[in-house]
């Protein structure tokens, strides 16, 4: 494309209050009519050879395909549809609910951008997302074609994008939509407002279940460590403004296939790894649990008020024969004493003592507690709070938290001797 034409697509963007009066409202009320100059035409062909049809936005060109998948088998439909209803039917508040949100409207969403930060200097090129229909997933990709075309790329996404849409993202929250945000701001008198919506993040969720398991908690280790996703010939998201650079020097689609189909594949993995966590969280998980993966699930179960659940997490974590059963005893004996059930807590902190000694002085510290508030022995409670001392004065190195305790732990003893005579 030559320099005038480029120039001559930019004042769309120097005079967008002047061209852009009613022109939101007036394409909304009848299909964007395709309209190419002759530069644009050559490119549109390129790109239309893969998969991507072209759409005119005023004098702006920008791209979009559509791919489907048909289910592979009966029992994938049947994962996604069954993870679905037991959110549906969940009583609690959870930030991986989906509660009253149609299963076609959830948005499995992801980008790929030049550059890594949120500044106004990164632009988003490809942005991907993937719907649950009926007879498979749908994947539906906007590509911005030229960047004086920002207008008709955001346009076309917000065209399928609704009030009743629910994100589900990986780093959506704190990358992907503040970018959206970021560019929307640039040509927001040309579209439609950025509509409210929910979001669940996926990232979030991946790092409470595997921080203490997986090197790194990036999406490609994911689908390989826990979803079992081996992808060949991947381009890296890393390479993506590389990739998009070249583009635009030689306006050649081939350098952006790899990356096309890394967006492709991210998106689908979303609900792959969408139905791992929530089998999880439910008990309904075919691939074997790790005892750490039942105690972080339980421990988010109790922020976010299911007891009951966390607490069937926690006993699951307790009965391991692992060097974790001490944490899991420590745990399912806080949530006992929190539920009221005090004498199955005093067995939990006792096992916990019993496992590890020196690593758990806080379970000595309720062990004295339940003692003396509960049994009024005072005597047992001193015997457990010395145990509690020792245990911290024994420590090479304390922390300011741990000095902290130790010096409540001391005014604890001195306590108990006084009621002790």
């Amino acid at each position: 494309m030559s320099i005038k034409s480029k120039l001559q697509r930019m004042k769309t963007h120097l005079k967008a209050e002047d061209t852009h009066d009613g022109l939101v409202e007036k394409l909304e009320d009848s299909p964007p009519v395709l309209v190419f100059a002759d530069s644009d035409r050559e490119l549109a062909e390129k790109w239309k050879k893969h998969g991507f049809d072209p759409f005119s936005f005023g004098d702006q060109i920008s791209y979009r395909k559509r791919s489907f998948y048909p289910w592979k088998n009966s029992a994938e439909k049947r994962d996604i549809e069954t993870t679905y209803k037991l959110w549906d039917e969940y009583s609690h508040e959870h930030p991986l609910s989906c509660k009253d949100v149609p299963l076609h409207r959830m948005l499995f969403f992801d980008t790929e951008t030049t550059g890594l930060s949120t500044g106004a200097g990164n632009t988003i090129f490809l942005i991907g997302y993937a719907r649950v229909l009926k007879e498979g997933i749908e994947v539906i990709q906007h590509l911005l074609g030229d960047p004086s075309s920002e207008g008709a790329f955001l346009y076309g996404f917000l065209q399928d994008f609704h009030e009743e849409d629910y994100l589900v993202s990986y780093n959506g929250k704190a990358f992907d939509w503040p970018q959206v945000r970021s560019r929307h701001t640039f040509v927001r008198d040309q579209v439609p407002r950025l509509p409210a919506f929910g979001h669940i993040d996926l990232l979030h969720a991946a790092r409470r279940l595997w921080k203490h398991e997986l090197p790194s908690c990036r999406l490609s280790i994911v689908e390989k460590e826990k979803l079992g996703i081996f992808r060949s010939n991947d381009t890296p998201g890393s390479m993506a403004p590389i990739l998009y650079y070249e583009y635009l020097q030689e306006e050649d689609p081939e350098h952006l296939l790899g990356i096309i189909e890394h967006n492709n594949q991210d998106v689908r993995s979303l609900i792959s790894l969408f139905v791992a966590i929530s089998n999880r969280i439910f008990f309904q998980s075919q691939s074997p649990f790790s005892q750490m993966e039942h105690i972080q699930i339980g421990n988010w179960l109790e922020q976010t008020g299911n007891l009951e659940g966390a607490k069937g997490h926690y006993i699951t974590a307790s009965n391991y024969d692992d060097k974790d059963s001490g944490d899991a005893f420590y745990r399912l004996g806080l949530l006992l004493k929190k539920m009221g059930d005090v004498a199955d807590a005093k067995k939990s902190f006792t096992k916990c003592v019993q496992i590890s000694p020196f690593c758990h002085i806080d379970a000595y510290i309720e062990l004295a507690k339940l003692a003396e508030h509960q049994e009024k022995d005072y005597l047992l409670a001193h015997a457990y709070a010395r145990k509690a001392k020792q245990g911290l004065k024994g420590s090479q190195r304390l922390t300011k938290k741990q000095t902290d305790l130790l010096s409540a732990v001391k005014k604890r003893v001195e306590r108990l001797e006084k009621k002790l005579g």
